[in-house]
């Protein structure tokens, strides 16, 4: 066999086994995202039979559902410290995270109950409502303390 033959042989295998490892991976790659969509539905499933049943301590599942509602229940304990650290609290309407001063919601306008007393606005700030010149945090559509919309 002539030498350029036998390069020829070579580069073919060459490029077959670099195929084979591209069409490997393209598979591999394809498993992959199955396996991550059989998890989803997995835990999908979890999450409607928890919602769906009574959770009692009387079935192997039952007592899973109850050690998600603690989780839960301690995830949310967590969640108000952290809004007490912040100084925020929680819009009744749309869940938005709000100063604890506010009147208003600066989200989605909705009155809440105010749990401190307010402070004076500085007045370096660079927007204020236009309605009682209230001191605006950055985004916000509506007013904390009127709840005039911007």
């Amino acid at each position: 066999m002539a030498l350029i033959d036998k390069i020829t042989k070579a580069t073919q295998d060459v490029v077959r086994g670099a195929k084979d490892l591209t069409d490997t991976a393209r598979q591999n790659s394809l498993i992959a995202d199955e396996q991550k969509q059989i998890s989803n539905l997995y835990a999908q499933i979890g999450k409607l039979y928890h919602e769906t049943h009574e959770p009692n301590s009387e079935t192997p599942l039952g007592n899973l559902c109850l050690a998600v509602n603690a989780s839960n229940e301690r995830i949310a304990k967590y969640n108000e410290e952290i809004r007490k650290i912040r100084g925020t609290k929680r819009c009744p309407s749309c869940a938005a995270d709000i100063p604890i001063a506010s009147t208003f919601c600066g989200i989605c306008g909705t009155k809440s109950e105010s749990t401190v007393e307010r402070t004076p606005q500085s007045e370096t700030a660079s927007k204020h409502c236009t309605g009682c010149g209230t001191e605006l945090g950055d985004g916000l559509t509506f007013c904390t303390s009127c709840g005039k919309k911007q």
